[in-house]
């Protein structure tokens, strides 16, 4: 319960401020560089509040003050390293990751499971919504115990087709009637629940359910 509280927070938090105060993680994979959306460290530091690198504002990833670039390599998933400010109170261009590691090198998260994705290609957004880039492509891949599985690649209609398969399935589950209900508890509308719910459906729906080809 208390991971679930966590995760709406993060999400809310994301969605109460302007796109420009929101700097997305980073991901490494096959050796180029992506903007990045979900926040692994969060879960971390929840446990481990002694190994945040700096405190955040008022607990919201847009004020987190690090930037974690991750990285997926020979289909596992580590943590690359995490910045915070340096001399320059803009950028975040100073290395922290020996605060984390004591061997100071790329740190395998065992524990990140899930579904994910990653945005290739041009950046842009719709209008009236500033916090839900579209591109070109996308890479949708499956994380259990840190081990990258199951990898899909995806235009952007296909992605949409996909987002829309995977809510169908998720929505006739006993776990989407928990995370719906606990939605309208916490403040939000039938609408904004299921909106939410259907923005962030890989992540909650947590596996892949389009039948391996």
């Amino acid at each position: 319960m208390k991971h679930f509280y966590t995760i709406i927070l993060i999400f809310l938090s994301i969605c109460s401020f302007a796109q420009k105060n929101y700097e997305p993680e980073q991901i490494k994979w096959n050796g180029s560089t992506y903007p990045y959306r979900y926040h692994h460290l969060e879960q971390y530091f929840r446990y481990y509040p002694n190994k945040r690198p700096v405190p955040n504002i008022d607990t919201t990833i847009i004020n987190r003050n690090y930037r974690a670039v991750f990285e997926v390599k020979e289909n596992k998933f580590y943590l690359n390293d995490i910045f915070i400010k340096g001399k320059n109170p803009k950028v975040k261009d100073l290395s922290v990751l020996n605060e984390l590691n004591d061997k100071n090198e790329p740190m395998f998260l065992s524990w990140i499971n899930g579904l994910f994705d990653i945005g290739l290609g041009n950046e842009s957004f719709i209008k009236n919504d500033s916090l839900s880039p579209i591109y070109d492509n996308y890479i949708v891949f499956e994380v259990k115990k840190g081990v990258v599985g199951r990898i899909e690649k995806f235009s952007y209609n296909e992605f949409k087709l996909f987002k829309d398969y995977q809510y169908k399935r998720f929505k006739n589950t006993l776990e989407y009637n928990r995370l719906y209900q606990r939605l309208i508890y916490n403040g939000m509308s039938e609408f904004e629940a299921t909106s939410h719910i259907y923005t962030f459906i890989l992540f909650y729906s947590k596996s892949n359910f389009l039948k391996k080809r």
